[in-house]
């Protein structure tokens, strides 16, 4: 061997040996913060490591919400509930994170069952703060003109239809289960107690003074009054012009001279001289009042504008104009479909049919009792009929061939298929 060669090889042999001796030693360290091994704390790294992407960790600022509540949370009173009278729902929510729940929203609906013609849901979206590790209780006033019988109450947080959400946007939250409270309720008739103010009978009335028309709403304001020694509630008003009607329900009314003011929609402008009929409580509906009196009900006059009324037009065919996508469709039960349905069109439009159909042809036919103009309207459909594990149904909005349907010029975006879970 060279002699000047071998100091470096000595050298580089040390190097080595103290480089073997470092790798062991680290390897064999215990991580104070852990107390595991370094060796095996960590998978093993790869080149591949250096382009992921970090993932953020939680800190403790900003966990999840977990929002629940129960049937035993919500209350009402007073208690029976009763058709007429105005009833308050107490709602208690809780937050089991520790951390402050700002801005939930909570969405109430109430509707028949089954919804009726002419019937609209009650329906309420507000927000509230839940503290940490705590409840908030939220009190909701329901004035609303219910009708008798068997109702369904549903109560929801933190967890919206999806085309709510943009409006009204959801907080992150892992478990939400337990977000959601379907209950029955049932409202009991009318109590139509006599008063000794006037003599005994049953007779609601109108006449020509009480029609007043509102070409700027497009609709027309009925007085309706009450001339029996009873009070009377969720009336019938039935108003008909040109190839046009409009329904709507009065609230309760007083006995011995009571008047109700109602307003019912046109769906279009009016026309000076038009032929209105007024009809309320029509004699001819099987569930009509019974009265002593028929004659008083039913009144025909011409609309009177002022000279500086805007021309009558008919509406466009872009009136309405109905879409729903399968993000507007959820199953928050089984059987129960809870369908969002948008009008890009300018007119408000009520009772719009909708057809529901499986995949081995079976059909069914319903309403949303109302879907605002540039807006959107929402109702919960008993599906069971239709319903499979596994498939999928095709929900039609507006089909043509339905009772009721309304007019529309597009309807590429009316129908949708939404698989069953």
């Amino acid at each position: 061997m060279n002699e000047d060669t071998r100091p470096k090889q000595v050298i580089n042999r040390f190097f080595f040996c103290l480089a073997v001796a470092l790798l062991v030693t680290v390897q064999g360290c215990v991580d104070r913060r852990t107390g595991e091994r370094a060796g095996d704390a960590a998978p093993p790294f790869t080149p591949a490591d250096l382009f992921l992407e970090p993932t953020p960790s939680p800190t403790p600022s900003s966990p999840p919400v977990d929002l629940a509540l129960t049937e035993d949370d919500i209350s009402i009173t007073p208690l029976p509930l009763q058709a007429g009278v105005p009833f308050t729902l107490t709602v208690t929510i809780h937050n089991r994170a520790a951390i402050s729940a700002p801005r939930v929203p909570v969405m109430v609906y109430i509707a028949g069952e089954p919804e009726q013609i002419g019937y609209t849901p009650f329906t309420q979206l507000l927000t509230v703060t839940v503290p940490a590790l705590g409840s908030e209780v939220v009190a909701v006033p329901v004035d609303w003109i219910f009708a008798g019988g068997d109702h369904r109450l549903w109560v929801r947080v933190n967890l919206l239809p999806e085309a709510w959400r943009s409006g009204m946007p959801t907080l992150p939250e892992k478990d939400r289960d337990d977000n959601s409270v379907l209950l029955p309720i049932k409202i009991m008739p009318f109590d139509a107690s006599p008063s000794d103010l006037c003599p005994g009978r049953l007779d609601v009335e109108v006449g020509a003074a009480d029609i007043l028309p509102n070409p700027e709403q497009r609709g027309v304001w009925v007085r309706v009054h009450n001339l029996g020694n009873q009070p009377v509630y969720h009336v019938p008003i039935v108003v008909s012009g040109e190839q046009w009607s409009g329904l709507a329900y009065s609230p309760a009314i007083p006995p011995c001279g009571g008047t109700a003011q109602v307003y019912v929609e046109a769906g279009r402008v009016l026309r000076r001289g038009e032929l209105l009929t007024v009809q309320v409580n029509p004699r001819q509906w099987e569930d009509s009042l019974p009265e002593d009196n028929f004659t008083n009900n039913l009144i025909t006059v011409n609309v009177e504008l002022p000279a500086e009324a805007p021309p009558a037009v008919v509406s466009p065919p872009e009136a309405y104009d109905f879409s729903i996508t399968a993000d507007d469709i959820e199953t928050p039960q089984p059987w129960i479909a809870v369908v969002t349905v948008h009008n890009l069109g300018t007119r408000d439009a009520a009772n719009v049919p909708i057809r529901i159909e499986n995949q081995a042809g079976r059909k069914m036919t319903d309403v949303i009792p109302l879907v605002r103009g540039n807006g959107l309207g929402v109702a919960a459909i008993r599906i069971g009929y239709l319903w499979s594990r596994g498939g999928v149904l095709t929900f039609t909005v507006n089909p043509p061939e339905a009772n009721g349907a309304y007019p529309e010029t597009r309807r590429d975006n009316n129908a949708v298929i939404f698989p069953l879970p």
